[in-house]
């Protein structure tokens, strides 16, 4: 089930996630051969404890008993839970996936909440301050350590502070003595051996300011409005992370040693490994390294966070700035919150009330389908604050602004849950998704990756809750679902709002005096109006079984060393096959059909992205949106189109289970198309809020800098919203409908299948579709770009009132295509470049909080490539920081890089290498998804460890001195208007 989240706790949630230390790796923004190892917590991996928000009992004794010694739910028995003498608390738990890597979290249960007036923001400081010198790693080597031995800083190195803890993440890439011991070591410095030195200090207040800087939005200035006006006598609402700008600038050393010596101790630590090891090992290694820390006499306290106060009957608020992108209304209760053990009873008391919730939500997105809807979106939540305050909130997002037209929508579906309740089908709906995504957990356990568990193990530390297995969590979902009933949601829900105290809060962008009587009236109003009650929906089948005579394979070829199978079928579909065990009941599809943005008609910028919405919005020909949700609730299928630059491309994720209704799903879709009004009618509601977006903050002038990059060729520009607003839906079929029944087409498939069962499936679906063009045009005209002629330097602005500025740097290159070998060395100068960009742009000048730097290029266009450095920094600082960068380059050009330079940017690359082996991901966008149209792909594959290790400096200087010379810069500032 997909739970929403109260819209101030999403608030409170950007405060609390918005400060790490260190930015992603980017250092391959556009490659098309990145490694593809990202990781993302699915919606299984975050119910890995089954903690509903805010559910745990958080007292304020530490160290802190584990949450399973008070509750009946188990631990999972592979986690080892442990305690050393001084209190320092750790969890084990061994899992080879990925094989020969270990994930590490040092959690200290200390943030912003604990500091003093005068300390506000050292909390947050104290997460950089760490790196920056300490008893083993002078300030100027740890980066480079880390480096040396593969740990990337950003990408494996991290750090976040939020309003109650601060976490440390470190992920080795493998397990020699050398990469354990620096990772211990580096966190027990962290721990009790930061230096704190005042030079260090001082150079690193500039970097807090910068990122305070670059957070700055008008959406976070808001935000803290609410915070004064939900929690004016809270503690939460004085004790943002990024702290106060004069604390920034002018703390004395006192004052971060007195944060530092009374909250990093070793009561408030715990400390998690996960990986493919050997528990007895590690907590050997956890006790040499910590047992010697020691608590201090003075340790600090947890803050009394002060008290809530409910409003009286309605209190209705107004908060305006033009630069707003969207109109939002929120009805909020908030009350104060007693925390409550991790317990099933406890668990299962909260699932009546998620359900009713996530069926208000539906209700809100139907509305969204409807034409000239008053809303965007919609929908219903309960969320809990640091086991402090408990909220719900029922939010919409009004469409055109018009919140007078929106407020009766939400108004009225609220009192229509409370009044009338929900209805079978609708409770049917929710239980099976919910259901389905703690079946999923379960059978995807066995291929959890480290780094996500690690995380899991660090959020349950925080959250107090029970780590239990998936199997747990679903026995106890299955137990609460079997009792739940439509009276047992609907009496959860009104027992929930049985309050009188409530705030109503519109945020727009102008308002008039008076606006809040206003907004009070318009809910009064439509209180007196009657609700009906929901209508019952008919159950429907999925429509789509039958596609004609199931087709025959005319060849295969077995590619042994790889794993792949390759197929052509009957009808001309080329097929790429390849079982793996890397994700358990996971199997990933991608199509590639025709010839995507090389075909768009001419002169019609965006009208890729229109095509899409209109596509995707339209449902197919039997079936609505709205009615496939209905139908494939509970069922792990998905069907989505995204337009590439030489092919339109379907994808999708199954399991075996539902592989069958999944080959049908995406069948139907390139068949049968519904082109429904939905989707036009919900693009146009977002033109406004899109070209607002662009008028008033930094992606609109980046858009101009990407269009004056490619020429002005039309495919990367953007067009008047008027012109937007021309499009029609049969010019989206005119160009689509060919395309996807006739076009090229190149199906992958990856993951956890059998193949007996799923070539039939195969073949009675995608084979029973009409024959296709066996090759796609070239059309090698519409792959030329004119790329801006260098040298060149412009700015690009925008209007905000908020100060913040881009210095990009970019210096054309060969393209993707044919050039393979070149490019991978392009991405290892550029992380060269980006790492000289953070020593002398932060470390030295702490004028940019995240300077960066890649290589990108396209693997469809001729010659179309570049290096790219980016600095976000102050308005004033952007044409010093252009010229600084300018510098970096034109040095790096001209003098080379050095072998240590080159070894610490290709050591972290080389590790990455032999985990994308083991990633679907990988094989499926990487290596496979056109590997009979272009079969070199299979040998870039085969070389590509070979060809990494075998990059020498000379290569990486030759490149250097090619393309990086000031005589080839484009230089581009952004910044807000004057």
């Amino acid at each position: 089930m997909q739970k929403a989240t109260p819209l101030f706790l999403v608030l409170v949630l950007a405060a609390t996630a918005a400060f790490l230390s260190f930015s992603p790796n980017t250092n391959s923004p556009g490659n098309q051969e990145s490694l593809n190892t990202k990781t993302t917590t699915s919606k299984e991996e975050s119910q890995l404890t089954a903690n509903q928000s805010g559910k745990a009992d958080k007292s304020s004794a530490y160290p802190k008993p584990w949450p399973q010694e008070k509750s009946d739910i188990p631990a999972d028995p592979k986690a080892v839970f442990g305690k050393l003498d001084n209190g320092f608390r750790y969890i084990i738990y061994p899992n080879s996936e990925p094989p020969s890597r270990v994930s590490l979290r040092l959690h200290i249960a200390s943030g912003s909440l604990m500091e003093a007036d005068d300390q506000q923001g050292l909390a947050h400081f104290m997460e950089h301050m760490v790196f920056n010198g300490s008893k083993h790693y002078a300030a100027e080597d740890l980066i480079p350590k880390m480096q040396r031995l593969g740990i990337a800083f950003g990408a494996h190195a991290n750090a976040y502070t939020s309003f109650d803890e601060t976490v440390y993440m470190l992920d080795l890439p493998e397990l020699s003595k050398d990469t354990l011991d620096l990772g211990f070591n580096v966190l027990r410095d962290f721990g009790d051996g930061a230096l704190l030195q005042e030079k260090e200090i001082d150079n690193e207040r500039g970097v807090i300011l910068s990122e305070k800087m670059s957070r700055d939005s008008i959406g976070y200035r808001l935000m803290q409005k609410q915070y004064d006006l939900m929690l004016p006598d809270s503690l939460i609402s004085k004790r943002f992370p990024i702290g106060s700008s004069d604390v920034i600038k002018n703390a004395k050393r006192e004052r971060f040693t007195d944060y530092y010596n009374r909250y990093y101790v070793p009561d408030r630590m715990t400390f998690v490994v996960v990986g493919d090891i050997d528990p007895a090992e590690m907590e050997k290694r956890i006790k040499d390294s910590f047992s010697s820390m020691t608590n201090p006499d003075n340790a600090g306290a947890d803050p009394d966070l002060g008290p809530i106060h409910s409003p009286e009957g309605l209190k209705a608020s107004v908060f305006t700035d033009d630069e707003l992108t969207a109109t939002e209304i929120s009805l909020t209760s908030i009350r104060p919150y007693e925390a409550k053990a991790d317990t099933k009873e406890n668990r299962i008391e909260e699932l009546p009330l998620a359900l009713a919730n996530a069926i208000v939500s539906r209700r809100f997105q139907r509305i969204t389908q409807q034409e000239n809807s008053p809303i965007v979106s919609g929908s219903a939540s309960r969320g809990v604050i640091f086991n402090y305050a408990e909220l719900g909130s029922i939010d919409v997002t009004a469409a055109n602004d018009d919140w007078q037209a929106a407020v009766p929508v939400m108004e009225q579906e609220f009192r229509r849950a409370k009044e009338y309740g929900f209805t079978e089908a609708e409770l049917a709906e929710v239980k099976a998704n919910i259901l389905n995504a703690y079946e999923q957990a379960v059978k995807r356990e066995p291929t959890r990756k480290s780094d996500a568990l690690a995380s899991a193990l660090a959020g349950s530390v925080n959250d107090a809750s029970v780590f239990s297995t998936p199997q747990t969590n679903l026995d106890i979902v299955r137990e609460g679902l079997k009792n739940v009933s439509l009276e047992s949601v609907h009496q959860a829900f009104t027992d929930f709002w049985n309050t009188s105290g409530y705030h109503l809060v519109l945020t727009t962008k102008t308002a008039p005096e008076g606006t809040d009587k206003q907004l009070a009236a318009a809910f009064e109003e439509s209180r007196g109006k009657p609700v009906e009650a929901p209508e019952t929906r008919k159950t429907v089948e999925f429509g789509y079984t039958d596609f004609g005579k199931p087709g025959k394979i005319v060849s295969r070829n077995e590619i042994e060393d790889l794993g792949i199978t390759q197929l052509v079928l009957s009808n001309q579909i080329r097929v790429n096959l390849k079982k793996t065990d890397f994700e358990t009941n996971r199997i990933r599809l991608l199509a590639r059909i025709g010839t995507g943005q090389l075909s768009q008609p001419a002169d019609t910028p965006m009208f890729d992205a229109f095509a899409t919405a209109v596509f995707e919005g339209g449902g197919l020909g039997k079936h609505s949106n709205d009615e496939l949700q209905e139908i494939l609730a509970g069922k792990n299928v998905s069907s989505g189109l995204s337009i590439g630059e030489d092919a339109f491309n379907l994808a999708g994720s199954t399991t075996p289970k539902d592989l069958q209704l999944e080959l049908r799903l995406m069948a139907a879709t390139l068949t049968d198309p519904g082109y429904r009004k939905e989707g036009l009618w919900q693009f146009q509601k977002a033109v406004p809020m899109i070209f607002q977006q662009l008028k008033h903050t930094p992606s609109g002038p980046q858009q101009e800098m990407n269009a004056w990059m490619y020429g002005n060729d039309f495919r990367y520009t953007v067009p008047s919203a008027e012109k937007l607003n021309t499009y029609t839906i049969d010019q989206v079929k005119d160009w689509l409908n060919p395309q996807l029944t006739k076009g090229y087409m190149e199906l992958t498939i990856v993951g956890d299948f059998d193949m007996d069962t799923l070539l039939p499936e195969l073949l009675a679906t995608f084979g029973a579709l009409p024959t296709r063009d066996a090759t796609p045009p070239a059309l090698d005209d519409r792959r030329k770009i004119e790329f801006a002629n260098a040298p060149a330097r412009k700015l690009f602005t925008y209007e905000s009132k908020v100060p913040q500025g881009i210095a990009t740097t970019i210096w054309k290159t060969d393209g993707i295509r044919g050039n393979q070998p070149e490019f991978r060395r392009l991405n290892i100068l550029a992380s060269i470049y980006g790492d000289r960009l953070r020593e002398e742009i932060r470390e030295k000048l702490g004028a940019s909080y995240s300077p960066s730097a890649g290589a990108s290029g396209s693997d469809a266009m001729d010659d179309v490539g570049y290096v790219i450095g980016q600095s976000i920094a102050k308005p004033e600082d952007v044409d010093r920081l252009l010229d600084t960068m300018l510098q970096l380059a034109d040095k790096l050009s001209t003098e080379g890089a050095t072998q240590d330079e080159l070894d610490r940017a290709l050591k972290p690359v080389i590790g990455q290498l032999k985990k994308s082996l083991r990633d679907n991901g990988y094989w499926l966008g990487t290596v496979m998804s056109q590997c009979q149209l272009q079969p070199e792909r299979l040998d870039l594959a085969r070389n590509r460890d070979e060809d990494y290790n075998s990059i020498k400096l000379a290569d990486i200087n030759a490149l250097a001195k090619k393309y990086l010379g000031s005589g080839n810069a484009l230089l581009v500032g952004i910044k807000p208007q004057e």
